[in-house]
């Protein structure tokens, strides 16, 4: 199945999405406040940028895992070195920037120890303590990567039973919220408001996100023949997708109650269903516009991973991004956004392994 563009558009709006999110709280959160429907797309752009990435991610290593099954060359240990090799050059370098050079310098003592072993191994998002102690963005990483090792197993249950599979992985999903959120959190003393969004968005509480897009995925090699119907779907699915997000209610989406269980799932909805429908369109590939969208997209793990250490450093140490920063927070989003995904490319090209498959061939 021919790589889409449509999933690659949709992989640089989430990025993009989160990075806006980020410079807005990093310059007070509050810019936009005078315009609810701005300021509170704008604040949903971390929710709507992370669940596509988790759905995204479900898709590509589905398409991926079927792809070498059927060319009899599938084995775990190359499947998870890949994984590993695109992107942790990546994170342990930006780790051990923000702990050596950045402002969590106070991590290199005894106390902080147990913060940097729990991020080296991937597992800091277990722990309030631990899961935005060193980079807010990292907890993302944890929860990916533990994905990626169960990701076989869910797999083939979607192959076998993809509508059980999503079915039942929605179920899971809201039974482990109202688990933590209602039976667990009142009996543990000290629970921070931090805690809901913490347990709300570990891999068993967004287990329907990543199988989301393994169900895309299994449905779009079902169903090759495309109707008018599927735009029609994107639009309803994107109008569905604002409401959900500037609703009242989405305010309580990490809270002990009915909206604080089922609305993160319907996000995950919402935006599979757009990316369904924005898979399967002809767009462009060759004007410039789409070009750079592209370019966004391919290096999207080298610009999330650093864009955050990029920006805060700028935006407390830099006089000039502070004064365009008290005058026009679009101008510093563009700016910023220049800045980190150049970044982002030249961390890419010069920390990414080279492909396995491909040294092999030429020996």
């Amino acid at each position: 199945m021919k790589r889409s563009i449509g999933i690659d558009v949709t992989r640089a709006f989430a990025v993009m999405a989160v990075l806006v999110y980020h410079f807005y709280v990093l310059v007070g959160g509050n810019r936009y406040e005078a315009y609810p429907l701005i300021h509170r797309l704008i604040s949903m752009g971390g929710e709507v940028g992370v669940t596509l990435f988790f759905i995204i991610s479900g898709y590509g290593i589905y398409l991926s895992l079927d792809r070498r099954k059927k060319d009899n060359v599938f084995s775990v240990g190359t499947f998870l070195k890949k994984r590993f090799a695109r992107v942790l050059p990546h994170y342990y370098l930006s780790l051990l920037i923000i702990i050596f050079i950045g402002t969590q310098g106070a991590m290199v003592s005894r106390q902080g120890i147990f913060h940097i072993v729990t991020h080296a191994l991937l597992i800091h998002n277990f722990f309030p303590s631990t899961c935005g102690s060193i980079s807010t963005v990292l907890w993302t990483m944890g929860v990916i990567f533990q994905f990626y090792f169960v990701s076989i197993l869910l797999y083939k249950w979607v192959k076998r039973s993809p509508v059980t599979a999503l079915a039942v992985s929605v179920l899971v999903t809201i039974a482990c919220k109202i688990l933590v959120f209602h039976v667990i959190f009142p009996r543990v003393q000290q629970v921070e408001p931090s805690y809901y969004f913490i347990y709300g968005r570990q891999l068993f509480t967004a287990l329907d996100n990543f199988i989301v897009g393994m169900f895309l995925a299994d449905y779009s090699m079902r169903r090759q023949e495309k109707t008018g119907w599927d735009l029609a779907v994107g639009a309803v699915a994107c109008g569905l997708t604002v409401i959900w997000c500037v609703m009242p209610q989405a305010a309580f989406r990490y809270s002990d109650t009915a909206m604080g269980y089922i609305w993160n799932t319907g996000l995950a909805v919402f935006l599979g269903l757009t990316v369904w429908t924005v898979s399967r369109l002809e767009l462009p590939g060759r004007n410039i516009a789409m070009k750079g969208i592209l370019f966004v997209s391919r290096y999207q793990y080298g610009i999330y991973l650093w864009h955050f250490v990029v920006a805060a450093n700028l935006l407390q140490n830099s006089s000039w991004t502070i004064r365009i920063a008290q005058e026009s927070f679009l101008l510093t989003a563009i700016i910023l956004s220049v800045i980190c995904i150049l970044v982002g490319y030249l961390a890419t090209i010069t920390l990414e392994a080279p492909d396995y498959f491909k040294l092999k061939t030429k020996r």
